[in-house]
């Protein structure tokens, strides 16, 4: 079940029950987003929040092989078999802004993509005003339960109607 928790000016939390849960908001976010190009989805959570669970839901939405996305922390991006295209991007390894920034993240940002980054708090300074951030909190680590947070919602004209339609 998808509760909502929260709804303010610029965010909206809601508390998600299971994967199947977790699957249902991604494929709902990853609706709306395609239409809406380019696209970037700060990630932030803890380890182990889910973060690329949600990714491999998103990209399932939009046609990926749930089985070809995994965390990028060596490789650091993943371009994966989309439409449209999504680029997941994990910073966790990434040492500073300079580093961030030489990934070519800023042509990536200007692509008809969606970029999805993993620990994209790491390094705010170096995101679009317009990111979507998705704050994933796990009250118990080894249950299924999570809340997520949207923030930056106002960029996204729809989108608050949409993730509140959620039941």
């Amino acid at each position: 079940m998808i509760r909502l928790i929260e709804d303010a000016s610029d965010s909206i939390t809601l508390e998600i029950d299971s994967l199947e849960d977790c699957r249902q908001f991604a494929f709902r976010l990853a609706e709306m987003l395609s239409g809406r190009l380019p696209c970037v989805v700060g990630l932030t959570g803890t380890l182990g929040a889910g973060k690329t669970q949600w990714t491999k839901f998103f990209a399932e939405a939009l046609g990926a092989n749930p089985l070809d996305v995994s965390s990028p922390t060596f490789v650091l991006i993943h371009p994966l078999a989309t439409d449209p295209p999504v680029y997941h991007i994990d910073a966790y390894r990434i040492g500073d802004s300079d580093e961030f920034l030489e990934l070519g993240v800023e042509e990536l940002f200007e692509l008809p993509a969606i970029t999805i980054i993993e620990w994209a708090d790491l390094f705010p300074e170096c995101m679009p005003k317009e990111t979507l951030w998705v704050h994933l909190e796990a009250p118990d680590a080894i249950g299924t339960q999570r809340r997520m947070t949207v923030q930056n919602v106002q960029a996204f004209p729809g989108l608050r109607e949409r993730l509140l339609s959620v039941d």
